[in-house]
This record gives C-alpha cells, structure tokens and sequence, in this order.
C-alpha cells in the first residue's frame, strides 16, 4: 500500500508540474497584452517599460518560464505583479488564502458525504416510491445546477427574503479588538478538526479490535462536534471561530447541495446492487435485524464506489467551489484566482493552481487510504484492485 501511495503522489506531482507548464505558456499566449497593459492609462511609455523590467516581462517566454522553474526548484513560487514592481511572495498569498478554501471544502464535503450516504441508503432499501423519487430527482437537479446560479439563490432566498446571513460576510467589530487574524484561527480550526477526527478514527479502530464494534455514527458524530467546540475553549477563541462559521455558512451550504447529489445517486445505485448479493441474502437468512443488515453488511460495501467516484470527481467538486466563493464573495482560492486570471497576474496564477494542485493530491492520497481501510483486497494487490484504474 505504501509503495502504491508513493507512486500517486509521484506521478500526480509529475501531471501537475507539466499542466502548469502548459499553463504558463498558454495563459500568455491567449491573454492579449501583459500585466502592465492594465495600466497603460496612468503610466507614460517610459513608466511602462521601466515596470516591465522590474518584473521580468520584457525577457522572452523561453527566459520567464526558466526564470519561473528555478525559482520553483528552490520552493519559490516568486512575487505578485503590481505596478510599482514585484509585491507579496505568492506564498503568503496562499498562506492567506488556503485556509478559508480548506475549512469550506472540508465542512461541506464531510455534511455531503454524511447526508448523501444517508439518504443512499435509506432510499434503496425502501425501494421504489414516491419519496425515493422525489429525493432523487431533488439530487440530480442539485447536482447538475450551475455552481454561480445555485450560490445567486441561496443569497436570494436566504440572505434575502428569509434575512437569514444577510450580514454573513461582513466583519464584527470583536475582530478589531482581537490580536489574531482570521487566518491564524481558521487554521487553529482546522488543526482542532483534524485533530478529533484522529482520536475519533483511533477509539474507533481499538474498539474494532478489541469488542469487534464501533461507535455508531449517531454518537461518533456529536462526540467529534463536541470535541472540536472543546478545541475552540482550548484556543480560547470562541466568539471568533463562531463568527468565522456565521460568515463561512453559505458557501458551505452552497457547496454542500452542489457536492451531495452525485453521492447520494451513486450510494443508491451501489447499495441497490449490494442490495441482491449472497452475503446480504445469509445476513437476512439469519434473522440479524434489518438495520444491522442495511448499516454492517449493506451499506459497507456500497460506500466503495463512492469514495472511488470523489477520488475522480475531486477537481470537478473544487472547480465548483472556485466558483462559488467568487459568487458570494468568500475570500479564498476562487476570489484570488479569478483576480490573478482578470488582472493577468501570472505568477500568482501559477501559485494558486500549483496549491489547488498539491491540495487534490494530497486529498486523493487521503480518500486511497480510506479504501484500502475499507476494502481488504486493496490492502493485499492494490494494483490489481479496479478501484483504482
């Protein structure tokens, strides 16, 4: 399994450094001007070629893209363009802004996969029925709906006529009088999530060894809610972390409907199937009770082909959340990339699709090892599993 580990990371490393290079060249090639052309209004000629020099935009391609890989081969991703030269290191402007990306993709994706499995499930063993209908048919309209036009409603109805998070994006004054930024306590938020989810996942594992059971979902869920409000004491910052969820709310419900219908069909379908195997039939045969049918023996096996599908669909679900935070004004890696691609802020491009890169590896390594703990046979021949092809 490790050596099977190594090898993603590898080669999605080697993909990701020749799609940036591809980018690198493209982006300039179909973008008309240069950064500085933005400002061609306000600067003389002789302003604008002196600008340029500073930023290395007068050297050919070939230079830039050289000057660009060196900088890269000693982990530096270079400056962001303004008009009075280089600014910021681009990767403090990822360090600003991953984290507010991270905490509305890891709420949202956790609430969908939750909700989505749930309803999976529930659904395909009820069978066929008006409500089995109508949930679906609700998915697939989630699922298929333009990111933006799903985030303009959500700020219609919600912020609008309901008045509910009308004020989501704005800052408290609390903030004003507080030492740390929202940065430092998102990534606090993060580091405590993580954190219960790995004592969570251990308590589990131990009773699995020992007891052959585990916390059922009904209590592992409040005890991980519980645990990460607990972290918040721990940081003491409570007031903080409560206005940072306030304000991150609809996004994540946004990106939560968009991500939840895909998984909900396809844990229906799966579970379906699952549904008409030998050992769910043996499980029936000896008058186990429905839901540890349904839950141990069912919905087991049908969870593989959906964590499969969030492994190939993982930049389709961030390409929709790029999209949402420019919609509803979520300060993250979509507002910044839409500002690098309008602005032809190159250099800053290339750091955001660079860490939106790393990041989908990193989680795809992460969903591998969630089969491999699911599934047995990846742990023996990874290779030969059809997960993974």
């Amino acid at each position: 399994m490790a050596r099977y580990l190594l090898r993603r990371i590898i080669s999605g490393l080697i993909v990701l450094f020749l799609f940036v290079s591809v980018l690198f060249f493209a982006v300039q090639a179909i973008l008309p001007g240069d950064f500085v052309g933005q400002y061609s209004l306000q600067l003389s000629p002789d302003e604008a070629q002196e600008v340029r020099e500073l930023l290395g935009l007068d050297m050919t391609l070939w230079q830039q893209y050289l000057k660009w890989l060196s900088r890269l081969l000693r982990g530096d991703l270079g400056f962001t363009y303004t008009w009075r030269g280089p600014g910021s290191p681009v990767l403090e402007i990822i360090k600003e802004t991953l984290p507010p990306t991270i905490l509305v993709f890891g709420l949202g994706t956790v609430m969908a996969f939750l909700l989505g499995q749930w309803l999976g499930k529930v659904t395909a063993w009820r069978g066929p029925g008006f409500l089995s209908g109508s949930v679906t048919f609700s998915a697939i309209m989630l699922y298929t709906a333009f990111p933006p036009w799903l985030a303009f409603l959500l700020i219609h109805f919600i912020a609008g006529k309901l008045g509910f998070l009308s004020q989501s994006l704005t800052l408290r004054p609390m903030w004003r009088l507080s030492d740390a930024s929202q940065t430092e306590v998102m990534i606090k938020m993060i580091i405590g999530l993580i954190t219960v989810l790995i004592v969570i996942l251990s308590v589990n594992n131990l009773l699995r060894r020992l007891l052959g059971r585990r916390l059922p979902l009904v209590i592992s869920l409040p005890l991980i809610i519980a645990g990460w409000v607990v972290s918040w004491y721990w940081y003491d910052f409570v007031p903080l972390a409560t206005d940072i969820l306030r304000q991150a709310a609809l996004p994540i419900l946004a990106y939560t409907l968009l991500s939840f219908g895909e998984i909900m069909v396809i844990m229906r379908t799966s579970m379906t199937d699952t549904l008409n195997e030998a050992y769910v039939q043996t499980a029936h045969a000896k008058g186990l009770p429905d839901y540890v049918v349904r839950d141990h023996h069912a919905a087991r096996n049908a969870l593989l082909p959906v964590i499969s599908k969030l492994v190939t669909g993982l930049p389709f679900l961030l390409t929709g959340l790029v999209m949402i935070e420019k919609t509803i004004g979520w300060t993250g890696v979509g507002t910044t990339l839409f500002y690098a691609i309008g602005m032809q802020n190159v250099t800053l491009l290339l750091g955001m699709i660079i860490a939106i890169g790393v990041f989908s590896l990193i989680t795809r390594v992460i969903l591998d090892i969630f089969i491999a703990a699911l599934d047995p046979r990846v742990r023996i021949k990874p290779e030969l599993s059809g997960i993974f092809q």
